[in-house]
């Protein structure tokens, strides 16, 4: 972060989701704030370490698909906890695994519905069928 300037620093590592509440921590005044909140925000090197520094928080908390397996597994082998929810803990992880495919299974043989038309027979049944109305008007 060496190429911002301290209130800069200051915005960067105070913002937690509102501009304005971050500029005044920054140093900013209190009339200013809303707007250099907003302009900093624009700015796309700050916006580019926000949003790293906001990801880096998020993947402490997130668990991610081998973490949930693990807990699931684990719920699932602990004899102390209930049948119910060692069975729910099977078959979320299951699911995980994709082990249950709901499958339909077709027999027989399956062609394709195709109508031939004659063209030659259709332009004349619409020549004539025009032609029948504009007699009868």
């Amino acid at each position: 972060m060496g190429r911002f300037t301290l209130k800069q620093r200051e915005f960067i590592e105070c913002y937690c989701g509102n501009a304005t509440e971050a500029a005044v921590a920054a140093g900013y005044s209190q009339r200013t704030a809303r707007s250099q909140g907003q302009r900093l925000l624009t700015n796309a090197d700050i916006l580019k370490v926000v949003k790293e520094r906001e990801k880096m928080n998020l993947a402490d908390k997130i668990a991610n698909r081998q973490e949930r397996q693990k807990f699931w597994s684990s719920v699932m082998k602990d004899p102390q906890l209930s049948m119910r929810d060692r069975l729910k803990a099977s078959e979320l992880l299951g699911k995980s695994e994709a082990d249950f495919k709901d499958r339909i299974e077709l027999q027989g043989e399956v062609r394709p519905f195709v109508k031939q038309i004659d063209l030659d027979e259709r332009i004349r049944q619409l020549k004539e069928s025009r032609f029948s109305e504009v007699i009868s008007k």
